[in-house]
C-alpha cells in the first residue's frame, strides 16, 4: 500500500531491457482499465469461474508488478520469502490473476506511454466468497501511524536531517522510500535517483535509523500489512512541508 504522494521518478529496470519506467503510477492514473473496482471484479470472476480453492481467511498478499509501455505485466521479485511462505495460497492465487487478466493499463506522462511499477492488496476471502459489488481493497485500509502521529514524524525527520543536508551541500530533489512492515518497523529504505557518495549514503541511513521507532502498522480487515511510504526530499536550507 502506497502513501499518497506526488512522486514521478524514472528508474532503470533490467528486466525490461533497461527501459525507462516510473517507480509508481502518476496520480489519478489506474493500472487497470476501469480502475480498481473493475480489476477486483475481473479477478473475482476469473477465480470463481475457474473454481479455484479459496485460501485461509488469515492469508493476504501484496504483489508488486511492473507494467511495460506495451501493457505487458511482470512480477517484481519479492525477497521476503518468509512472508510468501506464510501466505503461499494468497501468493499463488495472485500470480494466477496477474498471468491471466488482460486489461492492464500503461502509465502515461505528457501523452507518452511508459512502463510503471505498482502494487495491490490481494485478500482472497474478499475477492472470492465475500465479494461485494464495487469492492476496492484500498478503501478498507487503515494506514500506518508514527508514534504520536505523522506530524511528529515530519518534525523529527526535519530535526534529524536538515543538518545532514547542509553538511553535504546537496541541492535539488531526490526521493525517499521505505516500507512499514507488519510489525511496524521501517524496512528496505532507499534514496533515488541514487546519490553516488558512499559517505553521504552511510550517514543518511544512520540518521534514518534514529527514526526507526515502532509504528502502528497498516491494517486490512484487522490483518497487519506492509505499507510503502514514499515522498520527495528537497535538499535546501529551508524545510518544505509534504
Amino acid at each position: 500500500m502506497i502513501k499518497k504522494t506526488a512522486l514521478f521518478v524514472i528508474l532503470i529496470i533490467s528486466g525490461f531491457n533497461k527501459a525507462q519506467v516510473l517507480d509508481e503510477y502518476p496520480k489519478n492514473q489506474d493500472f487497470y482499465e476501469g480502475g480498481m473496482v473493475n480489476f477486483y471484479k475481473e479477478a473475482h470472476d476469473y477465480l470463481i469461474n475457474n473454481k479455484f480453492k479459496e485460501c485461509d481467511a488469515k492469508e493476504i498478499y501484496q504483489p508488486r508488478i511492473l507494467i511495460s509501455k506495451d501493457a505487458i505485466v511482470k512480477l517484481v521479485k519479492d525477497n521476503d520469502t518468509a512472508n510468501i511462505a506464510r501466505n503461499k495460497c494468497a501468493h499463488d492465487l495472485s500470480l494466477e490473476v496477474i498471468k491471466n487478466l488482460k486489461n492492464w493499463k500503461t502509465a502515461e506522462v505528457k501523452g507518452m506511454k511508459i512502463g510503471g511499477i505498482t502494487e495491490f492488496i490481494f485478500y482472497p476471502k474478499d475477492i472470492m466468497s465475500s465479494y461485494k459489488e464495487n469492492y476496492n481493497a484500498e478503501q478498507l485500509v487503515v494506514y500506518a501511524q508514527y508514534p504520536n502521529g505523522n506530524k511528529a514524524f515530519d518534525k523529527e525527520f526535519h530535526d534529524n536531517f536538515m543538518a545532514l543536508f547542509a553538511d553535504y551541500g546537496i541541492n535539488g530533489t531526490v526521493n525517499l522510500e521505505f516500507y512499514i512492515n507488519e510489525k511496524g518497523n521501517i524496512v528496505n529504505p532507499r534514496i533515488y535517483p541514487s546519490i553516488f557518495d558512499r559517505t553521504f549514503n552511510v550517514d543518511f541511513m544512520r540518521t534514518l535509523s534514529r527514526l526507526k521507532k515502532t509504528w502502528k502498522p497498516s491494517l486490512y480487515s484487522n490483518i497487519p500489512i506492509k505499507q510503502r511510504v514514499a515522498f520527495p526530499l528537497n535538499f535546501q536550507i529551508t524545510y518544505q512541508e509534504r
